[in-house]
């Protein structure tokens, strides 16, 4: 058995002479950010949608047909009364043909009345021309009112003076028409001034009675 003889003094300095072990630096800690709250998605309303209303629709669609029928219906009502006053004025100038004296001519002119053409005949039918004159131009002007009954009839007194200017109008019996057509009649005369007069003056009168009915 060997036993090995050792120095505590040279053991002492081993452990001295030993580098002391570098302390490891801390360890980081690393700080948990908390999460963002998540972000609701912005609720973007619905836009609403009109809703249509049909019913309306029809009845606009319908009171504008209705609109265009009677301006039509105007528009032919005037056409007619425009050339039934160019036939009166052609009436009344073939008439003032006809009551022209004869002229000086080599020929021998026949002299004499011609039967059923007296000078009351003559009045009556200048006095028709000189009513139907009037009217159309009265016609021309009237913007006839969509509540004229069909059957309406309605005498009118036109106070004038020579050469067709109207003084006053007024309402005379027989009338069946509503207070808005009787002054429907009366602003179309007082539009249609002057009155026929022209032509007419054997049968003019200050003043006159005219008949208006409606027109179809």
């Amino acid at each position: 058995m060997q036993a090995i003889m050792v120095d505590i003094s040279q053991l002492n300095t081993k452990k001295a002479t030993a580098k002391p072990k570098k302390a490891s630096p801390p360890k980081k800690v690393e700080k948990i950010k908390p999460k963002p709250p998540k972000k609701k998605p912005a609720i973007i309303p619905k836009k609403k949608i009109p809703k249509i209303d049909t019913k309306a629709l029809e009845k606009e669609r319908k009171e504008q047909k209705e609109r265009e029928r009677k301006k039509k219906a105007l528009e032919k009502r005037k056409r007619e009364n425009k050339k039934k006053l160019e036939k009166a004025k052609r009436d009344l100038e073939a008439l003032a043909n006809k009551t022209k004296k004869p002229t000086e001519t080599k020929e021998p002119v026949v002299t004499g009345t011609i039967k059923g053409e007296s000078e009351a005949d003559k009045r009556n039918e200048l006095m028709s021309l000189w009513i139907n004159a009037v009217q159309s131009a009265v016609y021309q002007q009237w913007s006839q009112p969509a509540s004229t009954q069909q059957d309406m009839q309605c005498s009118v007194k036109v106070r004038q003076i020579p050469g067709g200017a109207v003084v006053n109008v007024s309402i005379a019996s027989p009338c069946n028409a509503s207070e808005i057509v009787k002054k429907s009649i009366v602003d179309a005369i007082m539009k249609a001034e002057p009155l026929p007069y022209k032509g007419f003056e054997k049968v003019f009168d200050r003043n006159a009675i005219f008949t208006f009915k409606a027109q179809e």
